[in-house]
This record gives structure tokens, sequence and C-alpha cells, in this order.
């Protein structure tokens, strides 16, 4: 129904990077409302014409902005999906929403996230929607699941929705500590090579050059180039580590900056072997959380603006801007994602098909599903060719620190030698 040009709409909205926001815009309807905050990018909470819902609108915010500054640190991202599959099982079977919510809170929540799920129950059983009461709650709830559980109430299959936006949440979390496990595992040897290395270098080696210097054994260059280093750990060890201290909280403290977010950024999608693992995780994290958005009958645009905010990474926020623009200027999904190029030549042709024949959702599925095997395989490929390289490397470095110890023997059985 159209409304004179004077009314005054409130409304809530997420922005890309997964802020709330709210406000006030004078348009003709509630669809004019909508149609301008998908222009500027933002997924659509709320669109209400009531003058006392700015306040009520503008308070929830701010208090759901300042209780997550202390939840979010004790929140999981196996919360959310717990949660979802648990009260998607007991809605389906009859079980209404706020006494589902109360029989999770009490039996199934964690400790930490029992007062998160407690505040969700308060609002629903008040007569706010669930999806408006996740949508508050952005730290515990991301978007997507907001998202679908406004599709649900739309269509009334909620505990169908939320048991698809549950194993939505696995999935991507799988994604998420595929990659994760394949970052942590040459890190971890790389830091406890230095670990061993150090304490060789600082407590071992000098016992054995103070053994051979009594017996007047001349010491290689090696060994004393070695020793010149145990010895400057061990006189100046509280400035070293104070340097250290130092450019630890310079480079966090760099690392939040945007010269930081696009130098990581440029070195995660260039480096030969990181590379493919982030490409690969991206398509299917993405195409992922498409298809899922599409099926449950979520608007492209709405659901380009969840999936933009998926990722911190600054070229792919620039890839779906760039998408969202085209889409708006009428292209379709298909040549909008191939003139940016970031996605592989396939993906592109694939969701052209889909587009034509009416079955996009269906399609991206099956993109995701292929991407994360080709995620799967290229995580074996990285892991059979870094743990040689990382055996060669710790084993050249332990076999440089046990030469060094060992060559002062050849001089010490010389100077044996000529004393006998």
């Amino acid at each position: 129904m159209q409304l004179d040009a004077n009314a005054t709409f409130v409304f809530r909205a997420i922005d890309a990077q997964g802020r709330e926001s709210s406000g006030t815009i004078s348009a003709p309807s509630a669809a004019e409302v909508a149609f301008r905050l998908r222009r500027e990018g933002k997924t659509v909470l709320e669109v209400a014409r009531d003058a006392l819902a700015r306040g009520n609108a503008s308070d929830a915010t701010e208090t759901t902005a300042s209780r997550s500054m202390f939840t979010s640190s004790r929140v999981r991202r196996t919360d959310a999906i717990d949660l979802c599959r648990q009260v998607g099982v007991m809605v389906e079977t009859g079980v209404g929403i706020v006494e589902a919510l109360d029989a999770y809170a009490t039996e199934g929540a964690r400790p930490e996230f029992k007062e998160i799920v407690e505040s969700v129950r308060l609002e629903v059983s008040s007569g706010v929607p669930l999806s408006q009461a996740f949508a508050k709650r952005p730290h515990a709830f991301p978007p997507v699941v907001a998202a679908l559980t406004r599709a649900a109430e739309a269509t009334g299959q909620l505990g169908e929705m939320l048991a698809r936006a549950a194993e939505h949440l696995a999935r991507i979390e799988k994604i998420r500590r595929q990659v994760k496990a394949a970052a942590t595992y040459p890190m971890f040897m790389l830091g406890t090579g230095m670990l061993i290395v150090s304490l060789l270098v600082a407590f071992v080696l000098p016992r054995f050059a103070k053994l051979y210097e009594d017996r007047g054994a001349e010491l290689p260059a090696l060994t004393k180039a070695l020793l010149w280093v145990g010895r400057t750990i061990g006189t100046h060890g509280l400035s070293i580590l104070i340097v250290v201290a130092a450019l630890v909280t310079a480079f966090v403290f760099w690392n939040r900056s945007e010269s930081a977010r696009h130098f990581f950024d440029r070195l995660r999608f260039g480096f030969p072997i990181i590379g493919r693992l982030v490409r690969a995780a991206f398509v299917a994290r993405s195409m992922r959380t498409l298809s899922t958005l599409l099926s449950s009958g979520i608007h492209l645009l709405d659901a380009i603006a969840i999936v933009r905010g998926l990722d911190r990474s600054p070229r792919t926020e620039r890839f779906w801007s760039s998408v969202d623009a085209s889409v708006r200027e009428g292209r379709l999904l298909a040549e909008s994602v191939r003139r940016e190029g970031l996605l592989p030549a396939t993906v592109a042709s694939m969701i052209a098909a889909g587009e034509r024949g009416g079955r996009l959702p269906d399609v991206l599925e099956r993109v995701a599903t292929f991407a994360e095997e080709d995620l799967e395989i290229a995580i074996k490929q990285a892991m059979s060719l870094l743990e040689p390289i990382l055996v060669v490397v710790l084993g050249s470095v332990l076999g440089g620190l046990a030469i060094a110890l060992l060559l002062p023997l050849f001089s010490l059985s010389k100077v044996v030698a000529g004393n006998s």
C-alpha cells in the first residue's frame, strides 16, 4: 500500500562489516526504504512506521553494543550451530519457540552462552521476532542466521530453516578449521625448532666451549660465532626481551591498520602454496552461503551483502562491492563475477548455466561442494610439500649446531696427541 510522501520510517540494518545501524528515512513506502538501504549495500533487518520504534531500536542497538563488549570473548563459533540444531529439532516436533529456547538454555547451553540464550528468549516471549533478536547479537549469531530466520518467519518453516542454518554454519566452520590447521602446523614446527635452537645456543653450547678451552683446543669459526650469539643472549637477555616485546607490540598495533590488512591480503592471495588454499576456501565459503540464502528466498542483493561481510579481506570486499554494483546496474551474476576475475572461469560458467536454467541455488551448492573437495586436496598437497621442507630446514639448523659442537674434537685430539 502506498503511503504519503512525508511518511517517516524507522529502520535497522547491517552493513558489510556486520555492524548494526538504525535511523529514520522519509519515503513514500517501506519498500522504497528497503530499496534505498540495499542500494547502500546494507542488509535490511526491520522497517517500521512507528515513531516510538526509533527510541526502542536505538536503545536496543546501544544495549547490544555494550553487552557484546563483555560477551563476545566468551562466545564460540559452535554455540550458534548447537542452538540452531537443537532448537530446530524441537520446533520441527511441535515445541513452541519460547519453550524450545527455554529448554536449550536450561539443558543444552554452555554457562557462558546461557545468558545470551535467555536474553533472546525474553525478547521473543515479549513479541520480538526471533530473527530480530538474533540480528541484535551479531557477535553470537552471524548475519546469515538472522537472514535465514527472517525468511523462515515469512514462510512458516522455522524448524527446517534453523536446521539448514546449523548445517550451513557447520560446513563453514569445517572450512575455517581446515585452513587454520594448514596454517598452524608449519608455524608450530618453526616455533618449536627456534625454541630448541635458542636453548642449545644459550645453554648447551657454552658448556662444551668451556670444556674445549680448558684443554687448549682451538675453536673453529663456526663454533666461535655461535658462542658469540650464546654469550650475547646470556649477557643482554633482558634487553633483548624488551626489544622483542616492543617489536611485538608495534606489530600488533600495525596489524590493526589498513596498510597491514592490504599487505597480508596480497601475501595471502599471492603466495604460491597459501594462495591456492585461500582461493579455494573463499569460493567454498562464499558460494555455500549464497546458495543457502538464495534457496531460502533471500533477495540476491541482500545475499551479496551478507557474503561480503564473511571475510575481512580487502580484496574480497572489493570483489563483492563491484559485483553488487554490477548487479544493481542490471547485469547477471555470472557476468558480474566474470568481470572481476577473482573466481575461476569455470565457476563463472557454472553460475551462468544456473542462471539460464533457473536453478542458481543448486548450481552454487555444487560449486561449493567442488570447492570444498578442491580445498581438501590442496591442503593435503600443501602438507605433503611443507613437511619435507620443514624437515630439511630444521635438520640443517640442528645439523649445523651438531657440527659446531663436534668440530673442536679434532683440535682437542691433536692437543692430546701432542701432549702424549
